[in-house]
C-alpha cells in the first residue's frame, strides 16, 4: 500500500511538469502577413492620385500665362510696327510738302507759275490759260533754259490711276507751250502721282491745291 502511493505521487510530479513545460512552448506561424501596415507610402516612382492631379492643373495653368504672354508680346510688336509705318509716312509726306514748296519758291524765283487742274482732268482750263501764256513769255525772253514739267495728283485714286493721271497732265502742259512756240526740245515730262503733295492735308482745300503741274527750270 505503501509503494502505491509512492508510485502514485511520481506519477503525479511528472504529468504536472508534463503540463508546464508544454504551456511555456510558443506558438509559431509560418503564414505570410496578409495586411498592409497604415501610413506606408506608395512605391517610389508612382505618384498620388491627388498629387498627379495638382501636378497637372500647375502645368496647365504655366502652359496658359506663356500663352497669354506670347499674345501680349505679338500685339505690342504688332502696334510698334503699326506706329513706325504711320511715323514714316508722316516724314515721307512732310519731306515731299518741303520739297514741293521749294521748288515753287524756284520756280516762282524764275517767274514759272505752277496750273492747277479740277478733280480727274487734264484739259487745262481757261481760268489757267492765261498763266501758261505767261510762262510760255518768259521762256521766249530766256531761251537757254530748260524746263521739267511735272504733273501731280490729290490722294483720291489708285496710285496707278494717279501716276498716268498726272503725266497727262504733264503732257498737256507741253502741248500747251509747243503751241505757243516753244521747243519741244527744251522740255521734259514726268508724272509724281500723289507722292508729292504740295499741301499735306486731307481737304478738298488741300486737294485743290495738289491737283497741278509745276513748271521748274533744270540747271
Amino acid at each position: 500500500m505503501k509503494g502505491f502511493r509512492i508510485y502514485l505521487a511520481a506519477f503525479l510530479i511528472l504529468a504536472l511538469g508534463f503540463s508546464l513545460a508544454c504551456a511555456k512552448k510558443t506558438i509559431r506561424s509560418d503564414a505570410p502577413v496578409s495586411y498592409a501596415p497604415a501610413g506606408v507610402e506608395p512605391p517610389a516612382g508612382e505618384a498620388k492620385p491627388e498629387a498627379a492631379s495638382q501636378e497637372k492643373a500647375a502645368a496647365l495653368e504655366r502652359e496658359r500665362k506663356l500663352q497669354e504672354e506670347d499674345l501680349r508680346q505679338k500685339a505690342l510688336r504688332e502696334k510698334e510696327l503699326r506706329e513706325k509705318a504711320l511715323r514714316e509716312e508722316a516724314a515721307r509726306r512732310e519731306a515731299a510738302a518741303r520739297e514741293a514748296a521749294a521748288r515753287e519758291a524756284s520756280s516762282k524765283a524764275a517767274k514759272l507759275e505752277p496750273i492747277f487742274f479740277e478733280f480727274d482732268e487734264w484739259t487745262i482750263q481757261e481760268n489757267q490759260k492765261e498763266v501758261m501764256v505767261k510762262n510760255g513769255e518768259w521762256l521766249k525772253a530766256h531761251p537757254n533754259v530748260k524746263v521739267r514739267l511735272e504733273g501731280h495728283c490729290d490722294e483720291r485714286g489708285t496710285a496707278e490711276y494717279n501716276q498716268a493721271l498726272g503725266q497727262r497732265r504733264a503732257e498737256a502742259a507741253k502741248a500747251f507751250l509747243e503751241g505757243l512756240g516753244i521747243s519741244p526740245q527744251r522740255m521734259t515730262t514726268i508724272s509724281y502721282g500723289e507722292e508729292r503733295p504740295l499741301d499735306p492735308g486731307h481737304t478738298e482745300g488741300a486737294w485743290a491745291k495738289n491737283r497741278r503741274v509745276d513748271i521748274s527750270p533744270l540747271p
